[in-house]
């Protein structure tokens, strides 16, 4: 399959620390590429500069069917089918539901009325966020639905690569079942997934490869399996040789 988006070379430093560094790969349409790596590994900030949300990189290039977009403002990124999700479950705690939904659709792809409504339904049925909280205020939400209203507010702009950071992050194993069952659904609707998780387990279901960081930067990529039996990447979570 040919690759949707590439990465080369691509740097973010913060005074002396380095965050990013040199950091290159390819991801495939349609598969799910899987990212791992201890805290403070790199991993979201890899995401804010592909996104360039907050913020872009310091060098490289970030090519996205085949246009170089490292440069180009967050708005134009997302409108060109890059979207992303947070750690933190972020809603506008003073809309509802359906209005945090809507107030995206319309941002991003310029559509409101009707054919808004209709996109935040099918988002909404996708990701199984129930309809009957449509009008209730977002930031009354558990964090559950929260999580689910967040994926269906990056459903809903149509994306053809969703960024996910975390999505299993403060829930319990059946919640974390159904992030796995709702990857899966959504990458066999042709979306391509790029997927930051610590629950390894999860990474391990869904991953068709496996990226792993340390320190800014890739320490090994290729089949989980073998990704997780290297001995870098078990000295990089156990912070010990082996």
């Amino acid at each position: 399959m040919p690759a949707i988006l590439e990465i080369d070379g691509l740097t973010k430093s913060f005074g002396a620390l380095v965050a990013v560094n040199q950091v290159s790969f390819a991801v495939e349409k349609g598969e799910i590429l899987g990212i791992a790596g201890p805290n403070g590994s790199g991993k979201s900030t890899l995401f804010n500069l592909i996104s360039r949300i907050p913020f872009g990189s310091d060098s490289g290039r970030v090519v996205f069917e085949g246009r170089r977009i490292e440069r180009a403002s967050d708005n134009q990124i997302a409108r060109s089918g890059v979207i992303r999700t947070f750690q933190r479950e972020a809603v506008f705690a003073s809309l509802s539901c359906i209005d945090n939904i809507l107030v995206a659709v319309e941002q991003t792809l310029g559509v409101r009325g009707k054919e808004a409504e209709r996109l935040a339904d099918e988002a909404s049925d996708l990701v199984g966020f129930p309809k009957n909280f449509h009008n209730m205020p977002a930031v009354t939400m558990p964090v559950f639905y929260q999580k689910q209203l967040m994926l269906a507010t990056a459903v809903a702009q149509k994306p053809k690569l969703l960024l996910l950071d975390e999505p299993a992050s403060s829930l319990v194993e059946n919640e974390v079942e159904w992030v796995r069952d709702t990857i899966i659904k959504l990458n066999q609707t042709g979306i391509t997934i790029l997927l930051i998780e610590h629950v390894l387990p999860l990474l391990m279901a869904v991953s068709r490869r496996l990226l792993v960081m340390e320190q800014g930067s890739v320490i090994a990529l290729g089949n989980p399996a073998e990704v997780t039996r290297e001995k870098q990447v078990i000295e990089a979570y156990l912070g010990q040789p082996v």
